[in-house]
């Protein structure tokens, strides 16, 4: 897998720092370069046969074979003096070169190739001199790097961390092992650039802080180091264990208020306490001259110490609690102790070979990444009146037209559409956060919006012909009705008696047989009644008026041939009739 290799080659120890490329920059990842820990010493022991042991088994060679290690080589670079080793003269570039030739192969031992860049990290003091040293002795070994700053590494790895605004001005304040660097770093387009000339003390940092404490040890146990035989192996190691009980105890000093270092030499046992108002005692020179480097570097960037954003602390000797008071006091701007002081400036370098990354939505190809592929929707416009929806189709063959909801198949979800509101309209609000999907553009798809109006309009057609249907298949022929029958009470026929309808059934409009019953809905649309049809008046007489006297029943005389009987004259009496 391709990654980025940074590599912090301190004074007193080394660390690495990668970042792999899948695609895209990940964040920075320490190297286990040694088997405790992270970092390794920066020592070396040159064995006979021309190999190069690093880091912690190299301080083990040392307790049998103290002439072959060498360590603070980095303080020697550009130094024309050669450092003599096991009776052999090496120049101080050449020993970094193969330390940092050793963290390359270990880092491709582990990653399964090689790195495709790799930085170093330097001093800010460092001119072009020491740096081009440095890179023949690194071609010498095969490697081509690229060089950077420590402090503008150690503020790029702050920048990943904190959120820093463009045109922030930071003073880095970085004190080390074995060097203490400050400089001032502006951020502009994306990236840290150097301001005025940086300050550093190359013999200053943790080392001797260490140096201070076993001094201090050596003042409590007066006597117990005279006379020690220092060509005894078992001398020599028990001296190293001293050392290296002081080391834990500066950094425990950090944490707590005060420690005992036992010493354990031959023959002799015993401890020293220590408390953190006499450590800070012991060092407290030293961290001042510091401060004043700081103050140096700010004032060299045409600055004063009002104008600085904060000031940001790294480097393991940073954590110190001397070290922020004083800054703090003297300086007079916030403090910022970085969150992985000692392994801040690794991760910084490999963070400066890493691609820029652009802001979410700045490209189209960046953008479908974030949203899983996907073309990003269009920033949303001001908010705006919510478009009426149209009026739903009215009955009739046009609301049949509709589907019911929750109908028909499913669509795909790739075909779903985003928070609608209406009929087919987007509903964004400025607020909301865009779906996935890809955007359609309704203001101009006119087929999508003639569809209501295309409904409605096949809704009227079907209204009106219904209408006229109704009007040619209604009867014209006038009701039977008792109000208007005319009865003859002369005619011979018998009056044949015809059921009447019921009135209900008169109020009934004529069912169409070719014209299919509706099914039900769930909400019936509103069916316009046809205009009802008048019959024209029947032009007949008023009927006779009907009495509830009921005529006497006579018999028929028997038909006779003699004439007929005129009627008597008026006024003359009528003839009597016998018995």
């Amino acid at each position: 897998m391709t990654y980025l290799l940074g590599i912090d080659v301190g004074t007193t120890r080394t660390a690495a720092a990668i970042s792999r490329l899948d695609g895209r920059a990940t964040d920075a990842e320490m190297v286990n370069l040694g088997a405790r820990s992270v970092d390794v010493p920066s020592v070396l022991f040159m064995a006979g046969d021309g190999s190069v042991v690093v880091g912690e088994a190299a301080e083990r060679r040392a307790v049998t074979d103290p002439d072959r290690v060498v360590r603070e080589f980095k303080r020697r670079v550009g130094d024309p003096t050669p450092v003599v080793v096991a009776g052999r003269a090496w120049a101080a570039e050449e020993l970094s070169a193969r330390l940092v030739r050793w963290v390359t192969d270990r880092v491709a031992e582990r990653e399964g190739g090689p790195a495709a860049r790799i930085a170093v990290t330097h001093p800010a003091a460092w001119g072009a001199h020491k740096r081009e040293l440095l890179a023949g002795a690194l071609a010498g070994q095969g490697l081509a790097v690229t060089f950077l700053a420590e402090p503008q590494a150690a503020a790029l790895h702050y920048a990943g961390a904190e959120r820093v605004e463009p045109g922030s001005t930071i003073a880095v304040y970085d004190l080390g092992g074995g060097t203490f660097d400050a400089a001032v770093v502006r951020k502009a387009d994306g990236a840290f650039g150097l301001l005025g000339r940086p300050e550093g003390i190359e013999r200053l940092g943790g080392v001797d802080f260490d140096q201070a404490v076993f001094e201090h040890v050596l003042a409590g146990c007066p006597g117990v180091f005279e006379g020690l035989d220092e060509a005894d192996p078992a001398v020599l190691g028990a001296v190293a264990r001293v050392r290296r009980e002081c080391t834990e105890a500066k950094e425990a000093l950090s944490a707590d208020t005060e420690v005992s270092i036992p010493v354990l030499l031959p023959g002799q046992q015993s401890a020293v306490r220590l408390h953190r108002s006499e450590f800070e005692g012991l060092i407290r020179e030293r961290v001042e001259e510091t401060v004043a480097a700081l103050r140096r570097a700010v004032g060299s960037a045409g600055l004063t110490p009002e104008q600085l954003s904060a000031v940001l602390l790294v480097g393991g000797s940073s954590r110190v609690p001397l070290v922020a008071q004083l800054v703090s006091e003297q300086v007079g701007r916030p403090v910022a102790v970085d969150a992985d002081p000692k392994n801040a400036i690794a991760k910084g370098a490999v963070l400066a070979l890493a691609p820029p990354q652009a802001d979410a939505g700045a490209t189209g190809e960046q953008t479908q990444v974030a949203t899983g592929g996907f073309p990003a929707a269009p920033a949303p416009g001001p908010r705006s009146a919510p478009m009426p929806p149209p009026p739903p189709p009215k009955g009739g063959l046009a609301a049949a037209a509709a589907p019911l909801a929750g109908a028909g198949p499913k669509p795909r979800t790739d075909e779903l559409p985003a928070t609608t509101g209406g009929y087919g309209v987007a509903a964004h609000l400025p607020d909301e956060p865009h779906h996935g999907y890809a955007e359609h553009d309704y203001a101009e798809d006119p087929g999508e919006r003639r569809k209501p109006v295309l409904l409605v309009g096949a809704g009227g057609v079907l209204a009106a012909l219904a209408v006229v249907g109704a009007m040619l298949f209604w009867p014209h022929g006038s009701p039977t009705s008792k109000a208007n029958t005319r009865f003859e009470p002369s005619a011979p026929t018998p009056t044949s008696i015809v059921d009447e309808p019921p009135p209900s059934a008169l109020n009934q409009p004529v069912q169409d047989p070719q014209r299919p019953t509706q099914a039900p809905r769930t909400a019936p649309p509103v069916t316009e009644q046809p205009p009802p049809v008048v019959p024209p008046p029947a032009t007949t007489t008023a009927p006779p008026p009907t009495t509830t006297t009921k005529p006497p029943t006579t018999t028929k005389p028997p038909t006779t041939t003699n004439p007929p009987t005129s009627p008597p004259p008026s006024g003359s009496p009528a003839p009597s009739t016998g018995d």
